[in-house]
Order: structure tokens, then C-alpha cells, then sequence
């Protein structure tokens, strides 16, 4: 009998007192503590502040320069204005041989541009450049 008791004595000991060490282990995050009723639970740092993206848009004209030096494109657009995109691996080049560097070959020829425009960094960086086949 003394050795049951002895025994059960021994395992409340050590289930009570489990779940205490395991908050206090070194290495873990503390944890946060649970949002009040009626508030949105807390967001992380990088999602809370508001940041400016860049915003996907597209556009279509002529091209009138390839700057392969400065990785940059210049469309005529419909308005009449130049603009101008920088390019770089990762675009996707489709109706000009060799990719990004068949586009000098290209000039006068219809295009879409497809682009993300950062207004903080001030560039618009071409993700897909379709040209046109010439009529």
C-alpha cells in the first residue's frame, strides 16, 4: 500500500509540475498573450505596417529604343509619349527571337508591355513584353 501511494505521489509531482519547465525553456519565443474579446488578434511587425507595392498594370505601342547597357526599353504610346522600362532575366519576352536580346532587331514593331510600377522606387520594371507581328 505504501509503495501505491509512494507511486502515485511521485507521478501527481511530476505531471504537475511538467507543463511549469516547459514555459520556462530556454531558446522558445515567449508566448504572447491571448487577444481581449472584442480586438483583432495582433498582426506580425511586416504585415501590421502599410507598404508601399508596386502595382501590375500594362501597356501597348511601338518600340522606339533598346538600351541593352542600361537594360531599358522605350514604347511610344497612343498619347504619343515615350516610356521608359527597365528589364531584366526574369522577363518573359514572346514574338522576338532571342529573347531580350532579339528586341533590337524589333524597333518600330507593336508591343505589350506588362509592368510593375513602383512609385517609391520610381521604375517600372517589365515582367512580359509581348511584340506584335509586323503586318
Amino acid at each position: 500500500m505504501r509503495s501505491l501511494l509512494m507511486g502515485f505521489t511521485m507521478f501527481a509531482l511530476v505531471a504537475g509540475t511538467t507543463p511549469l519547465l516547459a514555459q520556462g525553456q530556454p531558446g522558445q519565443p515567449p508566448s504572447q498573450p491571448p487577444s481581449q474579446p472584442g480586438q483583432p488578434p495582433s498582426q506580425p511587425p511586416e504585415r501590421a505596417r502599410p507598404t508601399e507595392q508596386a502595382k501590375a498594370a500594362q501597356i501597348q505601342g511601338d518600340l522606339v529604343n533598346v538600351d541593352a547597357a542600361k537594360r531599358l526599353i522605350t514604347v511610344k504610346v497612343a498619347d504619343g509619349s515615350n516610356m521608359e522600362f527597365a528589364y531584366n532575366d526574369k522577363t518573359e519576352v514572346t514574338g522576338a527571337k532571342d529573347g531580350v536580346a532579339g528586341l533590337a532587331t524589333m524597333k518600330d514593331s507593336k508591343v505589350t508591355v506588362h509592368f510593375n510600377d513602383d512609385a517609391a522606387a520610381k521604375t517600372k520594371l517589365a515582367t512580359r513584353i509581348i511584340v506584335q507581328p509586323k503586318q
